[in-house]
């Protein structure tokens, strides 16, 4: 068996840099689609970051979000990132959504989706289930914390205040 190198790693990532050109027609006129079907690690990192961005944007919209639109979000975030097809560069969540809504109501949108191998579109979800996950057993372990903080009893306070410098009266 041979050691690895890291030449055969930086020829494995090229593969990350091919992509495939998918011919679609619309309103009578032939397009052509750039989609790259493998997505780099650091590429889906860059998605999930705009995910959550566009949650937080959400939020703070007051964007109502149906639970069930969250899988479709996805897909939509995945061509989005992984096409050439001009989007919003809008940073509001409500025009994000609103052509979200355009883009799930399409025929080529689906298409384009379809086109995207399985196992990249797997490596997207699954990655996000891993933050998800991590997300809950920290927010666990906060839960764990402050419920023990608060059975401490009250003669224990300033071992929770040890740190903090005492102002002295005048």
């Amino acid at each position: 068996m041979s050691q690895l190198s890291m030449s055969v790693i930086k020829e494995d990532a090229k593969q990350y840099d091919e992509f495939i050109e998918i011919p679609v027609t619309a309103q009578g006129k032939e397009y052509i689609v750039k989609l790259w079907p493998f997505f780099s690690p650091t590429s889906v990192n860059k998605l999930i970051n705009e995910l959550i961005e566009f949650k937080k944007k959400a939020d703070e919209e007051k964007l109502k979000i149906e639970d069930k639109s969250w899988d479709d979000l996805i897909g939509y975030f995945i061509v989005r990132h992984f096409t050439d097809i001009k989007m919003t560069k809008s940073k509001k969540a409500k025009t994000i959504y609103d052509e979200f809504k355009s883009a799930i109501n399409s025929k080529l949108f689906e298409i384009i989706l379809k086109s995207i191998p399985e196992e990249s579109m797997m490596f997207v979800h699954g990655k996000i289930m891993e933050l998800a996950e991590m997300n809950a057993k920290l927010q666990e372990r906060v839960r764990q914390a402050q419920k023990e903080i608060q059975e401490l009893p009250l003669e224990n306070k300033d071992i929770l205040l040890k740190n903090r410098k005492q102002i002295p009266e005048a």
